[in-house]
């Protein structure tokens, strides 16, 4: 089972990229053309374009003959991050910095300025708080590792790109708070360090693949260690199915809106985000096993939850992740 799995998804990650034609999904394209979010949740819109930017940036990497589809791919999606409400939410400002990072991985700086205000802005609230994770929502005591993470990741991007150290100290102290945050089972990070959120205490797994995805771009060998773990503890299979469970074993409680759809144990957000977790891991196999077994998973649960444009962005990043 494990073998054709991979088989098949070499095989249409292969035929992805010899694609004669620069690949974006249909209700992405739909996005950057025409504006159209469908039941996207807001909080969710510029998460949306901050995957769709890393994976059209990827994509051109990849494909050389497409960096001009690449970068008008995350010219875009920055225009229409742009376009949402402005917010002073760590979560929003951490995606769009994320963007301006996709940006300089396919040429000139979007806008120095900008990307050099937002990275000196993030860090200092990362500083400043004494948890050392910016608030992901204004006015809101909760305090998630997985979104500092991107947070830290974006700085890092800047720094790499423009010679700068802005995320040194933010790391380091922000590594230093976890190192008091893990779990007695696992040894990893609880989902939420005030307790203040619904199950707080408790290592997620849509916010797992996260935190290994964003923090290998910052920190690798620490990111492997959560690796390790992170699948000793929450990957399964269920016949010829594998991903990520979105609680650990013995534990199980209802999908919401970070979860997404939970189907036999296994997360949807979880197994998605896992894929570039994988890459970035250099896992390959398990990358392409995951790959192989979203489709058929996301078709048991259909609606929005599989063709919906957030879910799409997300498989895109995967597709492509470097």
């Amino acid at each position: 089972g494990g073998m054709r799995l991979h088989a098949l998804a070499a095989v249409l990650l292969l035929a992805a990229t010899d694609s004669p034609d620069f690949e974006l999904p249909p209700h992405a394209r739909a996005l950057l053309e025409q504006g159209r979010w469908g039941a996207t949740p807001t909080s969710f819109r510029v998460i949306v374009l901050s995957q769709l930017a890393d994976g059209c940036a990827a994509q051109g990497l990849a494909r050389p003959e497409f960096s001009a589809q690449a970068r008008a791919c995350v010219e875009g999606a920055l225009k229409r991050a742009r376009e949402l409400p402005k917010r002073g939410d760590a979560l929003f400002l951490s995606h769009l910095n994320l963007l301006y990072g996709a940006g300089d991985a396919t040429g000139a700086c979007l806008d120095e300025a900008e990307h050099r205000r937002l990275s000196a802005l993030l860090a200092a609230q990362s500083l400043a708080d004494p948890l050392k994770h910016a608030a992901s929502y204004v006015g809101r005591p909760f305090r998630w590792p997985a979104d500092q993470s991107a947070t830290l990741a974006s700085l890092a991007r800047f720094d790499t790109a423009h010679g700068a150290q802005l995320s040194k100290a933010p790391i380091a102290a922000w590594e230093d708070v976890l190192a008091r945050h893990l779990d007695a089972q696992t040894g990893l990070p609880k989902s939420e360090l005030t307790g203040k959120a619904s199950n707080a205490a408790l290592p997620r797994g849509c916010a797992n693949s996260f935190l290994v995805r964003y923090t290998s771009e910052f920190d690798a060998p620490l990111a492997s260690t959560w690796w390790r773990a992170y699948q000793t503890h929450f990957l399964t299979r269920v016949g010829p199915t594998v991903g990520f469970r979105e609680w650990p074993r013995g534990v199980e409680k209802k999908a919401d809106v970070a979860s997404g759809p939970i189907v036999c144990c296994v997360g949807a957000a979880a197994s998605a985000f896992a894929i570039s977790a994988a890459k970035s891991q250099g896992d390959g196999a398990l990358a392409a096993q995951l790959e192989a077994s979203q489709a058929a998973a996301m078709a048991l649960v259909g609606g929005e939850g599989a063709r919906g444009v957030l879910p799409e962005a997300i498989a895109f990043e995967g597709r492509w992740h470097r």
